[in-house]
């Protein structure tokens, strides 16, 4: 019997940036997911550029130039998937993905950064045009050295931009252009990292039955409920 093929798009994780990262794998953290898909699905993994070793643009991205990238890769390989999951990030570029490209494939949303806690957002005053690069250099060095923020620590510039770019983009409003029978959405109850009760309370009714929750875990849920995972995307 032949296996289904899956295509797997990777989270946002700065200890991915280097490219002595064993096997240009950014999910070799997650074997034990991994291990536990193979026994399901003939398992595809695609490495975004600034991960792992994989060469850098000169100019950062937007969500929509990592959606290109994935429809790009699913061009070239001349593969048939039948499910693209994408975890937590990769959430997000499955979502514009799909909406971009309107394609048929089924998405398998894990703790998909959809919408995050904006109350914890840093609100910044309108600045105008002619001092807007002031403005990117003074939030650059609070995101260092006021936040601490690991991500900007540790990034390239690439990096750094594009993850100022995508951070805060909300996705609540393009859910409802994926059909809902092509959509699973998984979350673990304790997530902090991004906002699940803020995604089951503002999508359509429809909606709600594809948001499956696993009690008791966090954003890093991959490893540690992998079975839980794979049950729910078999169902």
């Amino acid at each position: 019997m032949c296996m289904k093929k899956i295509l797997l798009l990777h989270g946002w994780d700065f200890r991915d940036y280097t490219k002595l990262t064993r096997s240009k794998n950014p999910w070799h953290n997650d074997i034990k997911f991994i291990n536990a898909l193979k026994k399901e699905y003939e398992v595809y993994q695609l490495t975004f550029p600034g991960f792992c070793g994989e060469k850098e643009p000169k100019e950062a991205w937007t969500l929509d130039d990592y959606a290109l990238y994935v429809n790009s890769y699913i061009r070239t390989s001349n593969i048939k998937f039948d499910y693209i999951l994408g975890y937590s990030f990769g959430g997000a570029v499955a979502i514009r993905y799909n909406i971009l490209f309107n394609n048929f494939q089924k998405l398998i949303l894990v703790a998909p950064a959809i919408t995050r806690n904006t109350n914890r957002s840093i609100k910044f005053i309108p600045t105008p045009e002619i001092l807007k690069p002031l403005r990117k250099v003074v939030k650059d060095l609070y995101l260092k050295y006021i936040i601490k923020n690991e991500f900007m620590i540790n990034g390239t510039r690439f990096l750094n931009d594009s993850y100022q770019n995508i951070v805060r983009v909300d996705l609540i409003n393009d859910i409802q252009y994926i059909k809902p029978y092509n959509l699973k959405i998984i979350y673990g109850t304790e997530d902090n990292a991004v906002n699940p009760n803020l995604v089951y309370e503002n999508v359509p009714k429809e909606y709600k039955k594809r948001i499956f929750f696993i009690k008791g875990a966090d954003h890093d849920l991959v490893n540690n409920y992998a079975k839980d995972i794979v049950s729910i995307i078999s169902k």
